[in-house]
């Protein structure tokens, strides 16, 4: 005959299937911008970035000669920009199983209550990030005091000068086009050419269909000349984001900038326990914890169209 096993133990046992399941349940969710966003550790509270201006140009050196001694070296400063604050917040969920369904041999139960608890975890995070393009014409500000996406920006705290990366375009192959060069036409706090090379077309499920059409087309979509598809040429990739909440809102990325500015900071990466307050006789509770920040200190990598 089998032996039972006893209540100081079914909740200890139980507890790396949970965390399994979780786990994985947890992983079959994908954030298409958490893989372009900058992500860190953090071993702090909370977490600072300054931006900091140019330097120009590097002017003409002549080291000494026989005819006269080295011109003086030019120390420059960069012009202070504007300083970002990360604050991690805490996020935490768990689940109870009874011992009967141990008892009684119910592990496809046990199973789906862990997997669905940590799809939520993952769906949390997702949501979360993709949050920074939700928010990009309202309601959030940057450290700049305006929008991430906003015709408004001040070159830096002691430049007004409007920078925009804001557009109101529906997509379209001209108008993908044309985002691609504004960016290319965006300057440093000095007045010098600091181009954004976007190299993602980021857009709502209602959109992927029309924006790989115009990324991949052979030919120049809409057009009967037959003319070469200059987008085609650009090494644009298509990211489609189930997470974004307007269905004709879409974005261009400049992804190397945007690893560098776009950033997510983890403080404690999800992690799975017993909750030591469990009744180990009837119920055990297993709890879900995580802990992160995460936002943006300079709005180059991106330019967004809010369309009505």
């Amino acid at each position: 005959m089998n032996n039972p096993m006893i209540s100081e133990q079914w909740p200890r046992f139980v507890l790396p299937i949970i965390r399994r399941e979780w786990e994985q349940g947890m992983d079959a969710v994908a954030s298409p911008l958490m893989s372009i966003l900058g992500v860190s550790s953090s071993v702090s509270s909370v977490e600072y970035s300054q931006g900091v201006g140019t330097f120009g140009l590097v002017p003409e050196y002549n080291s000494s000669t026989a005819e006269g001694a080295a011109a003086a070296i030019q120390y420059d400063s960069f012009n202070p920009l504007y300083e970002a604050t990360f604050t991690h917040k805490e996020y935490a969920k768990g689940v109870a199983i009874e011992r009967k369904l141990v008892d009684d041999n119910r592990t496809g139960q046990i199973l789906r209550k862990a997997q669905s608890l940590g799809h939520s975890f993952g769906t949390t995070r997702a949501y979360h990030a993709s949050s920074i393009l939700n928010n990009a014409f309202a309601t959030v500000t940057g450290p700049d005091a305006v929008y991430l996406c906003s015709a408004s920006h001040p070159t830096s705290e002691s430049d007004s000068t409007a920078i925009s990366n804001l557009g109101t375009t529906a997509i379209s192959y001209d108008a993908v086009v044309a985002t691609l060069l504004a960016g290319t036409d965006f300057n440093d706090d000095r007045g010098y050419p600091m181009p954004s090379i976007f190299d993602v077309l980021y857009v709502p499920t209602a959109l992927q269909s029309k924006a790989f059409e115009i990324v991949n087309a052979i030919a120049k979509p809409g057009g009967a000349n037959n003319d070469a598809n200059f987008l085609a040429s650009q090494g644009l990739r298509v990211v489609v984001d189930p997470y974004l909440t307007d269905a004709n809102n879409w974005f261009m990325i400049d992804s190397r900038l945007a690893s560098m500015h776009a950033l997510w900071f983890n403080r404690v990466l999800p992690e799975m326990s017993l909750d030591p307050s469990s009744d180990f006789n009837l119920v055990a509770k297993y709890r879900g914890y995580m802990r992160y920040s995460f936002g943006w200190d300079d709005f180059r990598w991106i330019y967004g169209h809010s369309v009505s």
